[in-house]
């Protein structure tokens, strides 16, 4: 039976040991048997080698009446020495060439990729046996009287690197691999790239079109500026125990980039604040270089009243996007509208001009020190040990205020008791920063509830809790916002806080978008 040892793994110095010279006139020092062998893979899985390149192997052993080295048709025996300059084999290859050799150690020459293979067949007189990684050991097949040691070595052989690409425009493949190809394309329009390079099994890769990088292996790149443009695709293939290589593909079809027939206009459901105030309207393609401040042709009202705007200008990493700054503060509490009157004559980087629009609503930033929906596991979540056995949890699809799930928490019996906790997601509080319980709330028909209670622990148990009776309020079948009144801010800064809940009463309830928010309420 065959022993299949497999080595793993190309080490430039023990190559350079190897090549420096070839020791085929091995002799034992004595009768003493034994079994060794080593590799430039040394012990290593599979050895990893680049197509058109070499590995080293040599047998140790000593005692060995014969031995034998056997390698595939497509590989080739090497006469050293082999500088480390050369990078070119062919000349050192054994002509005519063979597929078995009995030299101590042998140069073997890969021109094929995929797996291959060396085998080493040694004869002893003597029983022996080999210790391999990890203490593997496995002894010598008795064949005829003598002890036969049969191992395969397992070499990996990467191919040079040959990319392939697809261009998509609106999902379908588009022609680019002329130098007459042109892929007309309006500005702020998308195009897919698609790397299906198999040969070579690149593991990065880096496009770059029109300026724009991606690294993706499916990059959704979105074409803004006007002109002609090219693209390329760098491939790579690196890591530990793989041959490395690179390749440069340059895209040979050309994108023109033409201005765009659809308007130029705000994105109304993505004006957004963020967490220092700024006021961002998103539009739909590049703004041409704005010279002048616009901030007269924006009125920005806060709870109805118009604010002073201190500033508007473009985003200085995406060009698509306005930022407004107001000379006073605002809250998340706020009701915030932008209108824009046109007067600036803001254009777009294609020639466009910005429609106008009045009165689109800010989505304020939220503050959240940590957020649950439930729509993401949900295992963490358990009922208090302490309280009713009746009480059941679950994470359930049958009602959702947002996504596709909610905590579903019922109880048989009337008491005082632990809805759930959350003793694994723990969140930080900072000393001083007053926050805030918000929850959304559906109740089941038939549920009777008086109060609510939510609370926060830490290890060291009970922090603080937000009773409230609102939810006597809340109409069944119904989802409800809850925002508990109290407000509460940690006398010191903590990592450890988590979820516990309570409340009186029988019936099903759902849970939903539980969040701890920092208070940020207008004074």
């Amino acid at each position: 039976m065959k022993n299949k040892l497999i080595y793993l793994g190309f080490v430039i110095a023990f190559i350079t040991a190897f090549t420096a010279c070839s020791r085929t006139d091995y002799e034992a020092p004595n009768s003493f048997a034994d079994v060794n062998w080593y590799t430039t893979a040394f012990r290593q899985e599979v050895q990893g080698v680049g197509i058109n390149d070499y590995a080293s192997f040599s047998d140790l052993s000593q005692g060995a009446i014969s031995h034998t080295w056997t390698i595939e048709e497509s590989s080739a025996f090497l006469k050293g020495p082999i500088k480390n300059q050369d990078s070119v084999y062919e000349q050192f290859i054994i002509e005519p060439r063979f597929t078995e050799s009995t030299d101590n150690t042998v140069h073997v020459l890969f021109t094929e990729s995929g797996i291959r293979t060396i085998r080493l067949y040694n004869v002893f007189n003597d029983s022996v046996s080999y210790r391999g990684a990890d203490d593997f050991v496995f002894p010598a097949k008795e064949e005829g009287g003598k002890w036969i040691i049969d191992t395969t070595f397992v070499v990996d052989v990467y191919d040079t690197i040959v990319p392939q690409i697809l261009i998509r425009q609106n999902g379908i493949v588009v022609p680019h691999e002329s130098e007459t190809d042109v892929i007309t394309v309006e500005a702020g329009s998308q195009l897919e790239f698609v790397d299906v390079t198999t040969t070579g099994r690149p593991n990065t890769r880096v496009w770059n079109v029109a300026g724009i990088t991606n690294l993706d292996s499916l990059a959704v790149i979105q074409l803004n500026q006007l002109g002609e443009f090219k693209g390329n695709l760098n491939l790579s293939r690196q890591g530990p125990n793989i041959p490395g290589d690179f390749e440069n593909y340059k895209i040979p079809a050309t994108f023109n980039v033409i201005p765009s027939s659809l308007p130029f206009k705000v994105t109304p459901e993505d004006i957004v604040e963020l967490e220092n105030q700024t006021i961002v309207l998103p539009f739909s393609g590049e703004f041409a270089p704005i010279t002048v401040d616009p901030s007269a042709s924006f009125t920005v009202t806060v709870n109805g009243t118009p604010f002073t705007i201190a500033s508007t200008a473009l985003n200085p990493s995406d060009a698509t996007k306005l930022e407004i700054k107001l000379q006073d503060q605002i809250y998340r509490s706020d009701a915030i509208t932008v209108s824009y009157d046109g007067t600036a004559a803001l254009e777009s980087a294609d020639t466009r001009i910005a429609e106008t629009f009045t009165d689109l609503p800010v989505s304020m930033f939220q503050h959240e020190v940590i957020k649950f929906d439930f729509d993401d596991g949900g295992v963490n979540w358990t009922p208090e040990a302490g309280n009713l056995p009746t009480t059941a949890i679950e994470v359930s699809s049958e009602q959702a205020a947002s996504g596709s799930n909610s905590l579903k928490i019922a109880a048989d019996e009337k008491g005082n008791w632990s809805a759930f906790e959350n003793i694994v997601d723990v969140f930080t509080l900072e000393a001083g920063v007053q926050i805030q319980y918000e929850y959304n709330v559906y109740k089941a028909p038939g549920t009777s509830i008086n109060f609510l209670a939510p609370w926060i622990n830490n290890a060291g148990g009970t922090v603080t809790q937000f009773w409230h009776n609102l939810i006597q309020g809340v109409a069944d079948e119904t989802w409800t916002t809850i925002r508990a009144p109290k407000k509460w801010a940690p006398p010191a800064t903590g990592n450890d806080f988590y979820v516990y809940f309570r409340h009186n009463g029988s019936g099903t309830i759902y849970i939903d978008d539980l969040r701890i928010l920092i208070v940020d309420d207008r004074p």
